[in-house]
């Protein structure tokens, strides 16, 4: 059975939930109709869904309740991250994504970036809705972070990067938003918020290699296979290669750099109640370790 196969059937327990979600994020309306339908389109399109599928296991892992704040918080993370999906087909110069022509494609990198800042404004008002100062300045956190990874990889383009770089770069880009949303989900459901933290942050990084790997060595995602390469941002397989061209090396050392960080997260499930949503969460790590 291949990852996408897999994945669906741990997605499948939370229907009821991702339906929601994907409901509240289409709760706005721009003023233009069709600017709108594409604004919906972008939101509404296939996808993983990894953060708000993570987010709920793990809550439901500890018998929190899904509450309408925890949707608002899940439906926020969705909404910065197709946000930052926007931005970033405007500095790729993408034409498509997830099979769609992208907004940059279809009306211009001027009003794409609009679209995304768009998008970021309805996550912050959902989130002001929370009345939390905390939860807000967590999520302010990732948002700097997110820039900042942003910034790191513009910096380093075409040039290799030393490895605790692109670590520091995969927290920034990926794990902070993955953090924000379990953390503050935490918040809410009076868990604990350390270990919420800790594994969202290691997952999230994880999830990330995995990425990486996945553009080098098979075509899973939505982008042509090695565009990183091609756009001259070189991670971990590179930087263990220390070339473009033989990357054998590099993409063992890499696997095994992912396996010590779904190790990690194991370890930190051992002590989580045993229930069926632990294992759906150990099969998701399963899963992320096999390329």
């Amino acid at each position: 059975m291949q990852f996408e196969q897999k994945y669906n059937k741990i997605k499948s327990l939370l229907k009821n939930e991702l339906t929601e979600i994907e409901k509240n994020m289409c709760e706005f309306y721009c003023g233009i109709q069709s600017l709108q339908e594409n604004l919906i389109s972008v939101v509404t399109a296939p996808s993983k869904k990894i953060r708000p599928v993570l987010n709920l296991l793990y809550l439901k892992m500890y018998g929190a309740e899904i509450t309408k704040k925890q949707i608002i918080i899940q439906s926020a993370v969705e909404l910065i991250h197709n946000a930052s999906l926007i931005h970033d087909d405007v500095i790729d110069n993408s034409d498509t994504r997830r099979n769609v022509k992208t907004l940059n494609y279809s009306f211009g990198n001027n009003l794409a970036v609009v679209m995304g800042d768009y998008l970021l404004t309805i996550a912050i008002q959902k989130l002001l809705r929370l009345d939390s100062k905390e939860i807000f300045e967590i999520f302010n956190d990732s948002l700097m972070c997110l820039c900042k990874g942003e910034l790191n990889q513009y910096i380093w383009k075409f040039k290799v990067p030393p490895i605790e770089n692109y670590i520091e770069k995969c927290k920034n880009k990926t794990a902070k938003l993955f953090v924000a949303g379990l953390k503050s989900s935490a918040i809410c459901a009076n868990l604990n918020v350390e270990s919420a933290e800790k594994f969202a942050e290691l997952f999230g990084i994880a999830f990330q290699i995995r990425d990486d790997l996945s553009d080098i060595i098979k075509n899973e995602s939505d982008k042509p296979s090695k565009s990183d390469i091609t756009n001259g941002i070189y991670n971990a397989p590179v930087i263990y290669s220390e070339n473009i061209k033989n990357l054998d090396v590099g993409i063992a050392k890499t696997k095994e750099l992912l396996d010590n960080y779904l190790r990690e997260l194991n370890l930190l499930l051992e002590t989580a109640p045993n229930n069926k949503f632990k294992q759906e969460l150990i099969d998701l790590l399963g899963i992320l370790g096999e390329l």
